[in-house]
């Protein structure tokens, strides 16, 4: 069972909970959108790991709807919404 786990995916995992550390330990009130898509992205990476154990078909389905779509979506949004704030006058840093 577990040496179906692939090396690139574990691997990715743990970089993924890493970088999880500075999301956490920074966030600010700004950055919300962006924190909120790097925890998608986590838990599509876990969801990526888990389906080799259990539920597949619906792990598979949470590591693509919300690990990569409603993550890029969250992106896409932080990124506008942080563009409008700029061009807006407000924190440029």
């Amino acid at each position: 069972m577990l040496a179906d786990l692939s090396p690139l995916e574990v691997t990715a995992l743990a970089v993924a909970l890493v970088g999880l550390i500075p999301v956490i330990t920074q966030y600010r009130d700004e950055t919300k959108l962006f924190a909120a898509g790097y925890v998608l992205l986590v838990i599509g990476m876990v969801a990526t790991n888990l389906e080799v154990f259990f539920l597949g078909s619906v792990l598979n389905f949470v590591e693509h709807a919300f690990g990569i779509g409603l993550a890029g979506a969250t992106f896409f949004a932080a990124a506008y919404l942080r563009r409008k704030n700029v061009i807006n006058g407000g924190d440029g840093s």
